[in-house]
Protein backbone atom coordinates (compact mmCIF):
# COMPACT_ATOMS: atom_id res chain seq x y z
CA UNK A 1 0.00 0.00 0.00
CA UNK A 2 1.48 3.62 -0.80
CA UNK A 3 2.38 6.33 1.64
CA UNK A 4 -0.92 8.29 0.70
CA UNK A 5 -3.01 4.76 0.99
CA UNK A 6 -1.56 4.27 4.85
CA UNK A 7 -2.60 8.08 5.38
CA UNK A 8 -5.73 7.78 4.36
CA UNK A 9 -6.81 4.85 6.05
CA UNK A 10 -5.59 5.96 9.26
CA UNK A 11 -7.51 9.31 8.86
CA UNK A 12 -10.61 7.75 7.86
CA UNK A 13 -10.53 5.21 11.21
CA UNK A 14 -13.46 6.16 13.81
CA UNK A 15 -10.97 5.98 16.53
CA UNK A 16 -8.57 8.55 14.99
CA UNK A 17 -11.87 10.80 13.86
CA UNK A 18 -13.40 10.81 17.28
CA UNK A 19 -10.11 11.74 18.94
CA UNK A 20 -9.35 14.56 16.56
CA UNK A 21 -12.69 15.76 17.07
CA UNK A 22 -12.25 15.89 21.42
CA UNK A 23 -8.79 17.27 20.91
CA UNK A 24 -10.57 19.83 18.79
CA UNK A 25 -13.40 20.76 20.95
CA UNK A 26 -11.36 20.96 23.77
CA UNK A 27 -8.39 23.26 22.44
CA UNK A 28 -11.80 25.61 20.87
CA UNK A 29 -12.89 25.36 24.26
CA UNK A 30 -9.74 26.39 26.07
CA UNK A 31 -9.46 29.15 23.89
CA UNK A 32 -12.64 30.05 24.25
CA UNK A 33 -12.76 29.87 27.81
CA UNK A 34 -9.34 31.85 27.74
CA UNK A 35 -11.07 34.76 26.20
CA UNK A 36 -14.15 34.87 28.09
CA UNK A 37 -12.63 34.94 31.32
CA UNK A 38 -9.89 37.11 30.27
CA UNK A 39 -6.84 34.70 31.29
CA UNK A 40 -3.08 35.41 31.02
CA UNK A 41 -1.08 32.90 30.54
CA UNK A 42 1.81 35.90 29.78
CA UNK A 43 2.54 38.77 31.87
CA UNK A 44 2.71 41.98 29.69
CA UNK A 45 5.82 44.05 31.11
CA UNK A 46 5.53 47.52 32.94
CA UNK A 47 8.19 50.14 33.01
CA UNK A 48 8.71 51.91 35.69
CA UNK A 49 8.02 55.46 36.60
CA UNK A 50 11.54 56.75 36.58
CA UNK A 51 14.14 56.82 33.74
CA UNK A 52 16.81 54.69 35.78
CA UNK A 53 16.86 53.71 39.66
CA UNK A 54 20.34 55.88 39.83
CA UNK A 55 18.62 59.02 37.67
CA UNK A 56 17.79 61.80 39.12
CA UNK A 57 14.10 61.07 39.02
CA UNK A 58 15.29 57.58 40.63
CA UNK A 59 16.54 56.55 44.40
CA UNK A 60 17.70 59.79 46.45
CA UNK A 61 21.20 60.21 47.20
CA UNK A 62 20.14 61.32 51.02
CA UNK A 63 17.49 59.35 52.12
CA UNK A 64 16.78 61.12 55.50
CA UNK A 65 19.90 60.66 57.59
CA UNK A 66 21.34 58.30 55.22
CA UNK A 67 23.83 59.58 52.85
CA UNK A 68 25.21 57.89 49.65
CA UNK A 69 29.47 57.57 49.93
CA UNK A 70 29.72 54.92 47.16
CA UNK A 71 29.67 55.70 43.38
CA UNK A 72 27.47 54.22 40.92
CA UNK A 73 28.50 51.21 38.63
CA UNK A 74 27.20 48.93 36.54
CA UNK A 75 28.01 45.57 36.73
CA UNK A 76 29.87 43.54 33.51
CA UNK A 77 28.23 41.97 31.16
CA UNK A 78 28.09 38.54 31.80
CA UNK A 79 27.10 39.20 35.61
CA UNK A 80 24.37 41.04 34.52
CA UNK A 81 23.00 38.16 32.26
CA UNK A 82 23.38 36.21 35.36
CA UNK A 83 21.34 38.41 37.24
CA UNK A 84 18.83 38.70 34.72
CA UNK A 85 18.06 42.61 34.46
CA UNK A 86 19.76 45.98 33.75
CA UNK A 87 17.34 47.48 35.93
CA UNK A 88 19.88 47.75 39.42
CA UNK A 89 21.14 49.75 41.35
CA UNK A 90 23.38 48.85 44.41
CA UNK A 91 24.87 51.78 46.91
CA UNK A 92 26.37 52.33 50.20
CA UNK A 93 24.64 54.52 52.33
CA UNK A 94 26.01 55.79 55.89
CA UNK A 95 24.02 57.61 58.92
CA UNK A 96 25.26 60.79 59.67
CA UNK A 97 24.01 61.29 63.05
CA UNK A 98 26.07 58.02 64.27
CA UNK A 99 29.23 59.01 62.23
CA UNK A 100 28.84 63.34 61.75
CA UNK A 101 28.62 65.60 58.99
CA UNK A 102 32.68 66.01 59.02
CA UNK A 103 33.39 62.31 58.55
CA UNK A 104 30.60 62.10 55.60
CA UNK A 105 32.14 64.99 54.03
CA UNK A 106 35.77 63.10 54.53
CA UNK A 107 34.56 59.54 53.55
CA UNK A 108 32.84 61.24 50.19
CA UNK A 109 35.41 62.88 48.99
CA UNK A 110 37.97 59.86 49.05
CA UNK A 111 38.02 57.83 45.97
CA UNK A 112 38.95 53.74 45.50
CA UNK A 113 41.06 51.99 48.39
CA UNK A 114 41.18 55.01 50.50
CA UNK A 115 37.55 55.42 50.56
CA UNK A 116 37.34 51.53 51.41
CA UNK A 117 39.94 51.30 54.16
CA UNK A 118 37.70 54.40 55.87
CA UNK A 119 34.69 52.59 55.27
CA UNK A 120 35.67 49.42 56.72
CA UNK A 121 37.71 51.08 59.72
CA UNK A 122 33.73 52.59 60.31
CA UNK A 123 31.77 49.68 59.95
CA UNK A 124 34.02 47.90 62.69
CA UNK A 125 33.04 50.55 64.97
CA UNK A 126 29.84 51.18 64.10
CA UNK A 127 28.30 48.16 61.46
CA UNK A 128 24.80 49.68 62.21
CA UNK A 129 26.01 52.62 60.31
CA UNK A 130 26.51 51.23 57.15
CA UNK A 131 24.10 50.07 54.97
CA UNK A 132 24.41 47.99 51.59
CA UNK A 133 21.55 48.84 49.37
CA UNK A 134 20.58 47.02 46.44
CA UNK A 135 17.32 47.43 44.22
CA UNK A 136 16.79 44.83 41.16
CA UNK A 137 13.69 45.59 39.07
CA UNK A 138 11.75 42.43 36.90
CA UNK A 139 9.16 42.35 34.78
CA UNK A 140 7.12 40.32 31.88
CA UNK A 141 7.60 37.55 33.87
CA UNK A 142 5.11 34.60 34.99
CA UNK A 143 6.64 33.27 38.24
CA UNK A 144 10.82 33.11 37.91
CA UNK A 145 12.56 35.05 41.20
CA UNK A 146 16.00 35.10 40.66
CA UNK A 147 18.98 35.60 43.14
CA UNK A 148 17.12 35.19 46.93
CA UNK A 149 19.83 35.78 49.85
CA UNK A 150 19.13 31.70 51.09
CA UNK A 151 20.69 30.35 47.64
CA UNK A 152 23.46 32.98 46.90
CA UNK A 153 24.83 33.08 49.71
CA UNK A 154 24.87 29.86 50.91
CA UNK A 155 26.68 29.43 47.32
CA UNK A 156 29.18 31.89 47.84
CA UNK A 157 30.48 29.67 51.03
CA UNK A 158 28.42 30.77 54.00
CA UNK A 159 25.86 29.30 56.53
CA UNK A 160 22.84 30.73 57.72
CA UNK A 161 22.71 30.96 61.02
CA UNK A 162 19.34 33.10 61.59
CA UNK A 163 16.41 33.22 59.49
CA UNK A 164 12.54 34.36 60.07
CA UNK A 165 10.31 36.60 58.79
CA UNK A 166 9.75 39.82 60.36
CA UNK A 167 5.86 40.27 60.93
CA UNK A 168 3.95 43.73 60.72
CA UNK A 169 6.72 45.57 60.85
CA UNK A 170 6.07 49.64 61.35
CA UNK A 171 8.66 51.44 58.90
CA UNK A 172 7.61 55.24 58.68
CA UNK A 173 4.20 56.16 57.40
CA UNK A 174 2.13 56.28 53.85
CA UNK A 175 1.16 59.45 52.01
CA UNK A 176 -1.89 59.38 53.99
CA UNK A 177 -0.45 59.37 57.49
CA UNK A 178 -1.64 55.52 58.56
CA UNK A 179 1.79 53.70 59.98
CA UNK A 180 3.33 51.52 56.76
CA UNK A 181 2.81 47.70 58.54
CA UNK A 182 4.79 45.52 56.37
CA UNK A 183 6.54 42.04 56.46
CA UNK A 184 10.30 41.01 55.36
CA UNK A 185 12.98 38.53 55.48
CA UNK A 186 15.86 39.05 57.67
CA UNK A 187 18.93 36.41 57.61
CA UNK A 188 21.66 36.23 59.32
CA UNK A 189 25.02 34.64 57.93
CA UNK A 190 28.00 33.07 58.86
CA UNK A 191 31.34 32.26 56.65
CA UNK A 192 31.43 28.46 56.19
CA UNK A 193 34.27 28.50 53.22
CA UNK A 194 37.41 29.05 55.80
CA UNK A 195 38.14 32.32 54.26
CA UNK A 196 37.46 34.41 58.18
CA UNK A 197 35.05 36.83 55.92
CA UNK A 198 32.73 39.03 58.30
CA UNK A 199 29.34 38.00 59.42
CA UNK A 200 26.64 39.31 57.13
CA UNK A 201 22.81 40.44 58.28
CA UNK A 202 20.41 40.60 55.37
CA UNK A 203 16.97 41.60 55.29
CA UNK A 204 14.82 41.60 51.92
CA UNK A 205 11.00 42.07 50.69
CA UNK A 206 9.58 42.21 46.99
CA UNK A 207 7.37 45.04 46.04
CA UNK A 208 5.23 42.84 43.70
CA UNK A 209 1.97 43.92 41.40
CA UNK A 210 1.67 47.20 43.46
CA UNK A 211 1.94 45.40 46.85
CA UNK A 212 4.71 44.35 49.72
CA UNK A 213 6.13 40.50 49.98
CA UNK A 214 8.47 38.84 52.40
CA UNK A 215 8.99 35.91 50.41
CA UNK A 216 9.40 34.72 46.74
CA UNK A 217 6.62 32.38 47.37
CA UNK A 218 4.51 35.46 48.10
CA UNK A 219 6.18 36.98 44.79
CA UNK A 220 5.08 34.05 42.62
CA UNK A 221 1.60 33.35 44.23
CA UNK A 222 1.00 36.65 42.49
CA UNK A 223 2.55 36.79 39.41
CA UNK A 224 0.89 33.50 38.87
CA UNK A 225 -2.72 35.04 38.71
CA UNK A 226 -4.71 34.13 35.41
CA UNK A 227 -6.87 36.96 35.41
CA UNK A 228 -3.79 39.47 35.94
CA UNK A 229 -2.52 40.91 32.52
CA UNK A 230 0.51 42.70 33.88
CA UNK A 231 3.36 41.92 36.42
CA UNK A 232 6.58 43.29 37.82
CA UNK A 233 8.56 42.99 40.75
CA UNK A 234 11.17 44.70 42.31
CA UNK A 235 13.68 42.86 45.45
CA UNK A 236 14.65 45.22 47.88
CA UNK A 237 18.16 44.15 49.58
CA UNK A 238 19.92 45.71 52.45
CA UNK A 239 22.93 44.30 54.04
CA UNK A 240 25.47 44.86 57.39
CA UNK A 241 28.51 43.54 58.41
CA UNK A 242 29.17 41.67 62.04
CA UNK A 243 31.85 42.80 64.05
CA UNK A 244 34.78 40.49 65.09
CA UNK A 245 32.71 37.15 64.34
CA UNK A 246 29.44 38.63 66.72
CA UNK A 247 27.40 38.79 63.37
CA UNK A 248 24.75 36.18 64.51
CA UNK A 249 24.49 37.20 68.21
CA UNK A 250 21.44 38.65 69.52
CA UNK A 251 22.75 42.51 70.37
CA UNK A 252 24.45 42.60 66.67
CA UNK A 253 21.00 41.04 65.11
CA UNK A 254 18.96 44.02 66.83
CA UNK A 255 21.29 46.58 65.95
CA UNK A 256 21.12 45.53 62.10
CA UNK A 257 17.25 45.29 62.49
CA UNK A 258 16.77 48.51 63.82
CA UNK A 259 19.19 50.18 61.28
CA UNK A 260 17.13 48.49 58.50
CA UNK A 261 13.81 49.53 59.57
CA UNK A 262 15.35 53.20 60.15
CA UNK A 263 16.22 52.32 56.38
CA UNK A 264 13.58 51.46 54.87
CA UNK A 265 11.09 54.17 56.70
CA UNK A 266 13.55 56.44 54.29
CA UNK A 267 13.99 54.65 50.99
CA UNK A 268 10.32 52.73 50.96
CA UNK A 269 8.40 56.40 49.73
CA UNK A 270 10.70 56.17 46.70
CA UNK A 271 10.22 52.61 46.09
CA UNK A 272 6.68 53.47 45.90
CA UNK A 273 7.42 56.32 44.02
CA UNK A 274 9.01 55.12 41.33
CA UNK A 275 7.08 51.71 40.56
CA UNK A 276 4.70 51.15 38.20
CA UNK A 277 1.23 52.59 39.36
CA UNK A 278 -0.78 49.90 40.03
CA UNK A 279 -4.29 51.67 40.27
CA UNK A 280 -3.98 53.58 37.03
CA UNK A 281 -3.43 50.10 35.45
CA UNK A 282 -6.29 49.01 36.04
CA UNK A 283 -8.57 52.49 35.32
CA UNK A 284 -11.08 51.80 32.68
CA UNK A 285 -9.35 53.17 29.26
CA UNK A 286 -6.12 52.87 31.04
CA UNK A 287 -3.26 52.58 28.14
CA UNK A 288 0.00 50.90 29.27
CA UNK A 289 2.98 53.99 30.00
CA UNK A 290 5.40 54.18 27.45
CA UNK A 291 9.02 52.66 28.74
CA UNK A 292 11.92 55.72 29.06
CA UNK A 293 14.39 53.96 27.13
Amino acid sequence: MSLGGVIKRVFTKPDFVAAALVLGIAAAGMNFATDYLMLHFRKLPVPMRCSALDASDGIPSNLGKWVLVSTDKPLDADTEHVLGTDKYIQRRYVNSDIVGPDAIRHLTGLAGDDRDRQLNELMSQHPEAVIDMGIFYYTGFVDTVAHIPERCYIADGFDIKNSEIQHDQTVGTLPNGSPRKIDFSFLSFEDASGRNRMPTNVGYLFHVDGHYESSSLGVRRSLQSLTERYGYYAKVELKTLGTNGEGTSTQDQQKALAAMKDFLAALLPDVERIMPDWKALHEPGAKLPVDPH
